[in-house]
């Protein structure tokens, strides 16, 4: 096999020119939108003669961060005039908040009101992480003629039954703690960076949409989601899935461990189909939700690579296509993706990578694959013979919590999966290196005595040592195994096939790790529970049922994980 050379290195910054070292605040600018509402905006303009090039940001979080951040600050003096804009409701903004709602038509307005000042000469940008991730995808939906380039991190797909705020039919549970914590327009904590780092006591309440109740801060649009459990009108509205209709540059950045991981290669992978499909970027490294501020988590040190010159790269970006820089961007790879256990950077000629190979592990046991002491185990033969099924009682009030946090990244699995209704299948360590980059499926063949029920799935990477690293998750409400939009009971106690997908990874499995696969049926607390009771509102119902589950590897039912191998490297595991 001849080894394939990569080129082993991050995307190449410059340090960008310093045009001015004098910017200044504009503050208070009113944005009138389409139907009347006036949205705040502030802009930190350098002392350059204009129009000038502008970069937006439109936040759910506070405009007046933005202006104290020292990227926003260096941007200014390369020569941008940098706008912060407070989303409808929220802040110095008029209206009402309404998460996803609105992001679409005032993105839009508020690009092309800024592309009518004289300050700008027509050239719009657009940057932010998370929420203000998404609002860039939403004004980009409506094609604004000025929207030139956006710089999306770690912003969520596309469809909000995707990641966030329904994984698979399976709720957010930190979506609760988010609304109690944003309140009607502004913070209702003293440290919104302590959002979401782990299980909030009102999390045990059922049914879902009373969990805010319990606070005092229950916002309208959490009982409007709750009154949609399906995926309907209100759910489409909230949505951008016409990637093909867009005409803008993209650089997608996000974690292997960030909370909304799908979201930058999976719009990567979709404006790959646009009009603008050469002027896409996609990079993942090894980071939680917050990207690229420390090398260590978890204590996993990913070496001193690990810490990019991201900003520099996005100048890189928006000099390019904002400013017609001929840099030598759009030359270069459109994929950097960090490999985990390699400890290196990848640069690729697209995502999914071309030459990865959709390899099957089999589930396998003899009926015992209870916790990770049980007998499953993982291997490349498919079931010969007939397999006892595994089996295990889920109590949604008895389902145990596994902590978690945004911060988090590949954290030890062993606590969560040494419960009785965790089945563990595990391989034998390998004897080579497996390189296993692209997006996780499962076929899991699996009953319930209930009428409905939730199938959670994890794959982790076992060391030597026995610490079981997380790497990815899937999970899917079972009444939603053919459609979102359409729901089915389940025949209790029949075998039903879920085609699960379980996100994505980038990992060199080490000669002397394993690979395991962990299913259960509760998610909690990162999810609500499913309480099996087959209401049709599961938001609004607090009955709970205990159903007996059972998952099958017999040669009609074999239940497999299917792992994109990619094989460049002499020495590679045989898989």
């Amino acid at each position: 096999m001849t080894e394939h050379v990569h080129q082993g290195e991050p995307p190449r910054a410059e340090t960008p020119p310093q045009l001015t070292s004098v910017t200044r605040l504009h503050l208070g600018l009113r944005v009138p939108m389409r139907d009347g509402v006036e949205l705040a905006l502030d802009l930190r303009r350098p002392d350059l003669p204009g129009p000038l090039p502008v970069i937006l940001m439109r936040t759910p979080y506070d405009k007046v961060g933005g202006h104290r951040a020292e990227l926003y600050e260096r941007f200014a003096q390369a020569g941008y005039i940098i706008a912060f804009s407070d989303c409808r409701g929220r802040f110095n903004s008029d209206g009402v908040f309404q998460p996803y709602a609105d992001e679409a038509n005032d993105g839009y307005d508020t690009v092309e009101w800024i592309a009518a000042q004289e300050w700008c000469d027509g050239n719009i940008g657009m940057i932010g992480g998370s929420y203000a991730g998404q609002t860039q995808w939403f004004a980009a939906s409506r094609r604004p003629p000025h929207l030139k380039a956006i710089v999306p991190m770690c912003s969520p797909p596309g469809s909000p039954w995707r990641n966030e705020p329904i994984l698979g039919g399976c709720f957010m549970l930190g979506m609760a703690e988010w609304a109690v914590a944003m309140g009607a327009r502004s913070w209702q904590t003293a440290d919104p960076g302590s959002v979401l780092t782990g299980p909030q006591p009102y999390f045990d309440t059922l049914p879902l949409a009373a969990v805010p109740d319990s606070t005092g801060e229950s916002p309208p649009w959490w009982r409007e989601m709750t009154e949609h459990p399906t995926f309907d009108d209100y759910w489409r509205r909230r949505s951008y899935d016409n990637h093909a209709e867009m005409d803008v540059a993209s650089l997608n950045v996000t974690g292997w461990w960030d909370l909304n991981l799908p979201g930058a290669p999976s719009n990567y992978q979709a404006m790959r189909n646009s009009r603008a499909k050469s002027r896409q970027k996609l990079v993942i490294g090894p980071w939680p939700h917050w990207i690229n501020t420390q090398r260590e988590l978890n204590e996993v040190d990913f070496g001193e690579s690990a810490i990019i010159e991201l900003n520099d790269y996005v100048l890189r970006f928006f000099d390019r296509w904002l400013k017609g820089v001929p840099n030598g961007i759009d030359e270069e790879k459109p994929v950097h993706i960090f490999v985990v256990g390699a400890n290196e950077w990848w640069a690729e000629d697209d995502w999914p990578l071309p030459d990865a190979e959709d390899v099957p592990l089999y589930l396998h046991s003899g009926g015992q694959a209870n916790t990770l002491d049980g007998d499953g185990i993982l291997t490349l033969e498919p079931p010969s013979m007939e397999e006892p099924p595994d089996s295990y009682r889920y109590d949604p009030a008895d389902c145990g919590a596994r902590p978690w946090s945004l911060h988090d990244g590949p954290i030890d699995d062993r606590p969560g999966s040494k419960r009785s209704d965790c089945l563990c299948y595990t391989s034998e360590p390998l004897t080579e290196p497996l390189d296993v980059v692209g997006w996780i499926t499962c076929r899991l063949y699996a009953s319930s005595s209930a009428l409905d029920t939730d199938w959670h799935l994890r794959l982790t990477d076992v060391h030597p040592d026995g610490t079981a690293r997380f790497l990815c998750r899937g999970a899917l409400r079972a009444r939603f195994r053919h459609s979102f939009e359409h729901p089915e009971p389940l025949e209790p106690g029949i075998p039903t096939l879920y085609e699960i997908g379980m996100d994505a990874c980038g990992v060199r499995f080490l000669p002397g790790h394993r690979i395991r696969v962990e299913i259960s049926s509760s998610g909690f607390s990162r999810y609500d529970r499913n309480t099996n009771s087959g209401a049709s509102n599961f938001f609004t119902d607090d009955t709970v049922v205990v159903a007996e589950q059972r998952v099958y590897h017999s040669p009609d039912l074999a239940s497999r994980i299917l792992l994109p191998v990619v094989r460049r490297h002499a020495g590679q595991a045989n898989v």
